[in-house]
């Protein structure tokens, strides 16, 4: 895997931290340095993408990408919560609890980065779910599934793992735990696969803070089973705090 190493332009508002990036996959860093379309997703439970990161993250992508997305889940969390044994009042009082904080941070990150915001486009999972290229490509993603034992395996296990931060230590999920956190994942490995055919670009990198293991998988040059869209690509976008990039 090689690596390049950009930092936030001096012109950025925010010139205190640095974005560590590395292209993940034989076709990513071509695509990195195409500059085409950059996508973030952020979900509910992940901490890491703080205002902070998220403004240092955007700002970044805007001095690299024409144009720059960021897609927040919010798919099958009220299933979640209602199989982890919420009445579902209290699971939709929760998940839009979650969903107003995860908006108040990309919100301030846009904030904090000023005009060049206007160039990011801030939306839900759920509004891709009715729209044709969505569809087609999960249709792709769903007749893999059944056939790829690999990635079959791979969605289960970040299925179990996302339940295994809300079970009880030692706790085994029960089947419909298992049906809500599997809607959750697949609805969002389309983006993995062909993000150009759903957003209508030409090309385009999935930047995240690590290597998911959908991500390792579908990247590191499968010869078989479902693989990314020629013009997908994947990168690891790290902010580092200062103290951390003066001891580095």
């Amino acid at each position: 895997m090689r690596g390049v190493r950009m930092a936030i332009s001096e012109s950025q508002s925010l010139t205190d931290q640095e974005v560590r990036v590395l292209p993940f996959g034989a076709s990513s860093e071509g695509l990195l340095r195409r500059g085409d379309h950059a996508l973030f997703g952020v979900s509910t439970g992940n901490s890491y993408f703080s205002r902070r990161h998220l403004a240092d993250a955007m700002a970044w992508a805007l001095e690299q990408f024409a144009v720059v997305d960021v897609v927040h889940a919010d798919v099958a969390l009220e299933a979640i919560l209602e199989a982890l044994g919420y009445e579902p009042q209290a699971a939709r009082r929760s998940v839009a609890k979650q969903l107003r904080g995860v908006r108040r941070r990309i919100d301030g990150a846009l904030e904090d980065i000023g005009a060049a915001a206007e160039r990011v486009r801030a939306r839900p999972l759920s509004a891709f779910l009715d729209q044709p290229g969505y569809h087609e490509v999960r249709a792709r993603t769903r007749t893999a599934l059944r056939t790829d034992l690999e990635l079959r395996s791979v969605r289960d296990a970040m299925a179990y793992q996302f339940l295994a931060k809300r079970l009880k230590p030692n706790g085994l999920p029960t089947p419909s735990q298992v049906q809500a956190a599997l809607a959750y994942v697949d609805a969002e490995l389309p983006f993995f696969v062909d993000t150009p055919r759903i957003l209508g670009v030409a090309s385009s990198v999935h930047c995240y803070h690590t290597v998911l293991a959908l991500g390792r998988l579908l990247f590191d040059e499968r010869r078989t089973g479902l693989r990314p869209a020629h013009n997908q690509g994947y990168a690891i976008v790290e902010c580092r705090d200062q103290n951390t990039v003066e001891e580095s």
